[in-house]
């Protein structure tokens, strides 16, 4: 008896973990990295994520932007930035993505300009996705981030 427990409650193992990558109606974000962990004047913030859609029919991507002090949020922003900047092919179903940040600068075109700091500070940022049908996904965030005062 113990044994048809044991290769039942195997089987309910496998299945949950299998279920777990397949794609979803509703877009599936998340950050695999961000760099640099401490970002000076001028600088640039390179953050990767990756994304799937079972439709491939993304529409937008959501920045979100937070300036800690200490645990407490004391700035946060969501600004959209076009799906058509992460130039993938439409339907596209499945991809790794990138968005470059620049530090206080006021350069325009390549990069995004997140402005200075009164004082150095931790920084996150964040994705949010929503398809055609405005699927929206869950958020997801980088880790922390220093970024010091000019």
């Amino acid at each position: 008896m113990k044994r048809i427990l044991y290769i039942l409650s195997f089987i309910l193992v496998v299945a949950v973990a299998c279920n777990k990558d397949k794609f979803t109606t509703v877009p599936q974000v998340s950050i695999k990295s961000i760099t640099p962990s401490t970002v000076n004047n001028g600088n640039i913030i390179s953050m990767k994520g990756s994304y799937t859609d079972l439709e491939g029919d993304l529409d937008s991507v959501f920045v979100v932007y937070k300036w800690y002090n200490g645990v407490l949020v004391t700035k946060k922003d969501t600004f959209r930035y076009a799906y058509s900047n992460l130039n993938l092919p439409p339907k596209t179903k499945q991809a790794d993505i990138s968005i470059d940040f620049e530090y206080n600068t006021n350069n325009s075109g390549v990069f995004i300009s997140l402005q200075g700091v009164s004082r150095d500070t931790t920084a996150t940022l964040g994705l949010i996705l929503l398809d055609e049908l405005k699927n929206r996904s869950t958020y997801a965030e980088s880790k922390p981030i220093r970024l010091i005062k000019p």
